[in-house]
């Protein structure tokens, strides 16, 4: 993995406040992108000058990012994106994995549920890859799993897998940059709806078992590969 500095990283200018948020929002989707890859190495005073703004925001939003997860300091070496091991993968999808099963249980409990929107994101996944758009395709890809959380109708869960969410674009984005099959990603969620209008908890569960599990797989082939 090649590091980078700060510097060689395009990033726009900032112009509105509040600027520790903009710097943040600017920030943690360049590291989402896979622009700001795990490792890279980040300097205030270079953030600072490239944004136009003082090191006291670029500071804070460090900060806010190290919570997040997406950053680490690392001791004489200063602030980096956080590296991506096999650990932060196997937890990160194992908990996806819990988080949408007990999702599912939810929404199949419910007397009526609108999966219309669930069906009209897969038919827009299966346009971009055929399109080849990595970059939309993820974006419907979570969108595709946040509606499902959503038709939980969970406060906490949906909390919950917003935060895991971060983690799950950054390994997205960089995975995706391996050159993963896309409409084979497309077309894994069709037969999730499917058992979701059938009211097969059974099915529902062994699909979305099946479907972190293969991409958490490729995602530990992409570390195991040095991306």
């Amino acid at each position: 993995m090649n590091a980078k500095t700060s510097a060689d990283v395009q990033l726009q200018e900032i112009t509105n406040a509040p600027l520790r948020s903009r710097v943040a929002d600017l920030l943690r989707e360049a590291i989402l992108r896979g622009d700001l890859r795990p490792g890279q190495t980040l300097t205030e005073v270079s953030l600072a000058r490239q944004l136009q703004v003082s090191r006291a925001p670029v500071r804070e939003a460090f900060r806010s990012l190290s919570e997040e997860g997406l950053l680490e300091t690392v001791p004489y070496k200063g602030t980096r994106v956080r590296l991506l091991g096999r650990t932060d993968i196997e937890e990160t999808y194992s908990l996806r994995g819990q988080l949408e099963a007990f999702a599912v249980t939810r929404i199949l409990e419910r007397a009526s549920v609108d999966l219309e929107g669930l069906e009209a994101i897969c038919r827009t996944m299966q346009t971009l890859a055929a399109a080849g758009d990595a970059a939309g395709l993820n974006v419907e890809d979570e969108r595709f799993h946040k509606a499902i959380i959503e038709l939980a109708d969970h406060a906490l869960l949906t909390s919950v897998w917003t935060t895991l969410a971060l983690r799950v674009r950054q390994i997205m984005a960089l995975r995706n940059q391996q050159n993963p099959n896309p409409m084979e990603v497309a077309l894994n969620h069709p037969p999730i709806v499917a058992a979701l209008r059938a009211k097969d908890l059974g099915v529902a569960h062994a699909l979305i078992h099946q479907h972190v599990l293969s991409a958490a797989d490729l995602s530990l082939e992409m570390i195991g590969e040095g991306a």
